[in-house]
């Protein structure tokens, strides 16, 4: 593990009831967490700069305490600091952590060595479609009487909460390329040690930490590479590149069993399912998988129907990557053609421009507007797309002869507009 600042780390293995501060406390990994910290009997608190609802409420109903904003005085004694990859120097608890030299640990190695060290990991990793799969994973091991513990970044609808610990030897989990903390830049996924590893797909994103694909295919030849001659690897060959799988085929380092498949279907709903039967196809029939698949009720934000009236259907839908707005419009279109799409430029990638030119290309085909788009991605979509206006909302909700669908992709809020088109159709 690598660490910045020459700063001393101690490895630390929880034994015993501990107190316990998070650093990043609202964030959905970290929230969640901290709801495991205190499922084990310790005493949790934390921090975050705000926390905003259901987050804030999850907390509030698990007893933990919480405070806003990254000030001295919101610093409190505790026996061990989870520290959020939200969390950079200079934020002002961190350091005053830093100069007490309190002992810390990453999310990911916390939740390896306090839970995920005794259990089968089944970890879901990609660009894109890692919660959909990983709760449609959880489903069907709970639907076949496996009852997996499980940690999902979104709130599966056939469960109570997005995390659970049980006494079941699985737990299933989204491996993220994203990194994992300020004194460790390496992907969470390095901490899972997964015993079945799912690879969905492979795409460039999160420009803010990889300069190209090529940098995170090598995160993913490294992980492969550390992994036991115990554990099972799939890989999505429609989801990847074919000089990935070269790489792979000819790499002598690898112990682990892979297997390459084609996922490739009609839609991602297909797509996800296929998936997810590969990556159980040990533990339970294929069959029996599939048939746990039709009671299956998605995901909040991933394809969610929040609107439906004889005259406009909202979806909500958390696709901020180019290759997943394409299969949501597709899912959309095959419903009804006429289709208005909002696309939000949350995410980092997003909103350096990484993707205009193949948005531009969607929008071409699309009724479309953007949100969050700077002035010079305003001028580039000008031909394309509309920025989406209390204007352009007015004329959008219009009545007309057919049923409109409105379409939103994005990961952040819409900037409130969402909630007006929502408040102006009831």
């Amino acid at each position: 593990m690598h660490f910045s600042c020459h700063l001393s780390y101690t490895p630390f293995i929880i034994t015993k009831s501990m107190k316990i501060f998070f650093l990043g406390i609202a964030g959905t990994f970290m929230g969640n967490l901290a709801q495991m910290a205190k499922n084990q009997g310790h005493e949790v608190l934390g921090v975050d700069d705000k926390v905003y609802a259901p987050m804030s409420e999850e907390l509030e109903s698990a007893g933990i305490n919480f405070f806003e904003g990254y000030t001295s005085n919101n610093y409190r004694n505790a026996d061990l600091y989870v520290i959020g990859n939200t969390i950079s120097r200079n934020n002002e608890i961190l350091e005053h952590i830093l100069k007490h030299k309190n002992k810390i640990i990453s999310g990911p190695e916390w939740l390896y060595k306090n839970v995920l060290n005794d259990k089968k990991v089944i970890a879901v990793s990609g660009t894109h479609g890692k919660t959909s799969v990983t709760s449609m994973i959880a489903h069907a091991l709970t639907d076949n009487g496996e009852n997996p513990s499980y940690l999902i970044a979104g709130i599966p609808k056939g469960f109570n909460k997005s995390w659970d610990l049980t006494e079941s030897d699985y737990f299933v989990i989204e491996a993220d390329e994203y990194d994992t903390a300020f004194f460790d830049k390496k992907p969470k996924f390095f901490h899972y040690k997964p015993d079945i590893l799912i690879i969905n797909n492979i795409e460039f994103d999160h420009a803010d930490i990889y300069k190209n694909i090529e940098e995170i295919e090598k995160n993913f030849i490294e992980l492969i590479e550390g992994l036991p001659k115990e554990s099972k690897i799939y890989i999505n060959s429609s989801g990847i590149r074919q000089s990935f799988l070269e790489t792979i085929k000819e790499n002598i380092k690898i112990k682990a069993k892979i297997e390459i498949f084609n996922a490739d279907a009609k839609d991602i709903y297909e797509i996800n399912r296929n998936i997810t039967v590969k990556g159980l196809q040990e533990i339970i029939s294929e069959g029996k998988v599939r048939e746990s698949l039709n009671s299956y009720k998605g995901v909040k934000r991933r394809y969610d129907t929040i609107f439906d009236s004889e005259s406009h259907k909202v979806i909500d839908d958390f696709a901020h990557h180019p290759t997943a707005i394409k299969e949501t419009i597709k899912i959309a279109k095959e419903e009804n053609e006429d289709v208005a799409l909002i696309v939000e430029l949350g995410s980092n990638s997003m909103r350096k421009g990484i993707h205009d030119d193949a948005l531009i290309e969607i929008f071409k085909e699309n009724h479309s507007y953007v949100v969050s788009a700077s002035e010079e991605q305003q001028k580039k979509f000008a031909d394309y797309a509309e920025p989406l206006t209390k204007n352009a909302i007015k004329n959008l909700l219009q009545k007309s002869n057919s049923k409109k669908t409105i379409l939103m992709c994005g990961n952040k809020n819409f900037e409130g507009f969402q909630t007006l088109i929502l408040d102006s159709l009831i």
